[in-house]
């Protein structure tokens, strides 16, 4: 499987675009007109996409409304964060390790988050950030696995966005626990490269948690944050 393979219909594409750099925020409604000339698309084929981010739940119906960008709680993220460390950790393990060409694909886009972060550039660097791991994943056969793992990503790619904005150091490790993995791809250390991607997730996991504080669920406090983790 290829990372091309694994990319969306473009005007898909384009709309997780405008939802990840904020044109469209959570909640907000979906002015149908404004996107199809926004975008330059026509209405039948900007409908037939809304219906395909309703069904992978970005977008909900609102009645007598079209739609809207689904808003996600502290709990939600939480959730996603733990799908992700289910799935995550299965594809890392499965990763046919790649030759030098692959290799070198992965290195430069590192130096392009590392270029972004140093700009701060945004959207850079969540594009670039973006294309590092689903490159990786691409190594795996787990191709429902990668899929359901894209859903997710395309589900809180808002949050992510803000979670960039708001903390340049996040920007910064980013990219030195890039290369960090690359590192452990190059060794072969699939049990390394699993950890590292656990520790990769913890900053966000770990503000999620202190937001929601003595009010979080026991359950989903219990979920699973890393591979090592028992499960209940």
């Amino acid at each position: 499987m290829s990372y091309d393979s694994l990319k969306q219909d473009p005007l898909t594409d384009a709309l997780c675009t405008l939802i990840r750099t904020g044109e469209l925020s959570p909640g907000e409604r979906v002015d149908q007109r404004a996107i199809s000339e926004r975008l330059n698309v026509s209405r039948t084929p900007l409908r037939e996409a809304l219906r395909a981010l309703e069904s992978d739940g970005i977008l909900t119906r609102v009645p007598n409304a079209g739609y809207a960008v689904a808003k996600l709680s502290a709990t939600d993220l939480l959730q996603c964060y733990s799908m992700r460390t289910l799935l995550e950790t299965e594809v890392l393990r499965s990763i046919d390790w790649p030759d030098s060409d692959g290799l070198a694909k992965l290195k430069a886009l590192n130096e392009e988050c590392r270029a972004a972060a140093r700009a701060d550039d945004i959207e850079g660097l969540i594009e670039a950030n973006r294309a590092f791991h689903f490159l990786t994943f691409s190594w795996s056969p787990l191709t429902m696995f990668v899929n359901e793992i894209g859903r997710i990503w395309r589900l809180s790619d808002p949050y992510r966005a803000l979670h960039y904005q708001s903390n340049s150091e996040r920007r910064k490790r980013a990219v030195v626990d890039h290369d960090a993995m690359i590192a452990a791809i190059e060794a072969g250390d699939a049990g390394e490269l699993v950890a590292l991607m656990d520790r990769h997730r913890s900053g966000s996991r770990t503000m999620l948690q202190n937001m929601l504080g003595p009010s979080a669920h026991p359950a989903v406090l219990a979920l699973p944050q890393d591979a090592l983790q028992p499960q209940r």
